[in-house]
């Protein structure tokens, strides 16, 4: 697999299997709270009622991967969080700094996933009353209309939606192959309109990936970057609009991480010219494919979402959103889209030595 393939697949990532029509999967939900109740009485979770929890939809994968560190840390953070006798655990890990957790993914997931689960232990019953009352198929509904309302049109009703799978882990959701993972303490918190935006962000992804090419995303680290970057850029006005800072300080996501997609994005125009003679250099031979993948992995961050954030505002700045929309899926027309945006606006433009690279990888799939 491509490296950038491998550094951009998500903490969600399971075991795949097919689907033919959308369902919510609730039972990881139901595990999880199961085996919450238990550690919060005092009472030992028996190996029985572990096994239940493995074997749930969402955690089915993590329990059957070769590398247990997350069923390891998902369950380790449970005993922290709904426990009462490990507060020197919970201190150490929630003492990370933002130094380690930047150097440190598996730091930085410790602690996002034990503040998670404090926050549930916080709003437990709360939690349980919102599992049990609330409405999920509607929310699929309203999303799929908030979709179609963001794209201006009719949903192709040729689409097949995934399905979605609810899970407690971190303040996160993912498009998979299989289906949409998605936090259920995330949804909990967020007002209903804010949970329509953020499902109709990673349905977007499901529904783009009808249309875009996938032997052009897979051929190359290079071509999967550029699609990455207008993937998640679009798919960022749907939910993030007021920006990144308002967003995740809502979601409840660390101060820290915060901070880190804030300066993303406000040095996203730098970090664009900074890709943009990355891939000159390329083209020219100067640095090998490798030195090339590693050096853009150094600033294309978090899948692409802050460059691509950036230059679909400027898009929208500019006045083309509705251009850009007709055309979601193609990443020549979205630079194209963004260079006239940039020269209106009199930001960072593309070369056309760039455009003409992106023109010749991208002719032979779009046309």
């Amino acid at each position: 697999m491509n490296k950038i393939l491998l550094i951009v697949i998500s903490i969600f990532c399971l075991n795949s299997f097919h689907s033919i029509s959308q369902t919510v999967d609730l039972t990881s939900v139901d595990e999880f709270l199961k085996v919450a109740s238990i550690i919060k009485d005092g009472k030992e979770v028996s190996e029985e009622q572990w096994k239940g929890f493995d074997n749930s939809s969402s955690y089915k994968g993590f329990a059957e991967s070769e590398n247990k560190f997350l069923i390891n840390t998902i369950k380790t953070s449970m005993n922290i969080a709904f426990g009462a006798d490990l507060k020197a655990d919970k201190d150490n890990i929630l003492n990370i700094s933002q130094v380690e957790m930047i150097a440190n993914r598996a730091l930085l997931l410790r602690k996002q996933i034990l503040i998670n689960y404090i926050n549930v232990n916080d709003n437990f019953e709360s939690i349980m009353s919102f599992r049990n009352n609330y409405d999920f198929d509607a929310l699929i509904e309203k999303t799929k209309q908030r979709l179609s309302s963001f794209l201006g049109q009719p949903l192709d009703s040729s689409v097949v939606f995934k399905p979605v799978y609810f899970l407690f882990i971190t303040a996160d959701g993912k498009n998979n192959t299989d289906a949409l993972y998605i936090d259920f303490n995330l949804i909990y918190k967020k007002t209903e309109e804010q949970r329509i935006n953020f499902l109709a962000h990673e349905f977007f992804h499901n529904y783009r990936e009808k249309y875009e090419k996938h032997e052009f995303n897979h051929k190359s680290d290079l071509n999967y970057c550029l699609d990455m970057i207008q993937n998640e850029g679009i798919a960022d006005l749907i939910d993030k609009s007021e920006g990144y800072r308002k967003y995740f300080t809502e979601s409840g996501e660390l101060p820290e991480i915060i901070e880190v997609w804030d300066s993303l994005y406000n040095q996203a125009n730098t970090d664009l010219e900074i890709f943009h003679n990355l891939i000159l250099s390329y083209s020219r031979n100067e640095i090998s494919e490798k030195e090339t993948v590693d050096d853009i992995l150094k600033i294309v961050k978090f899948n692409g979402h802050p460059i691509g954030f950036f230059m679909a505002n400027q898009i929208v700045n500019a006045g083309y959103k509705s251009n850009m929309l007709n055309t979601f899926y193609n990443p020549n027309e979205f630079y194209k889209l963004y260079n006239k945006a940039a020269k209106q606006l009199q930001t960072f433009q593309l070369s056309n030595k760039f455009m003409d690279n992106l023109n010749a990888l991208t002719e032979e799939y779009y046309r």
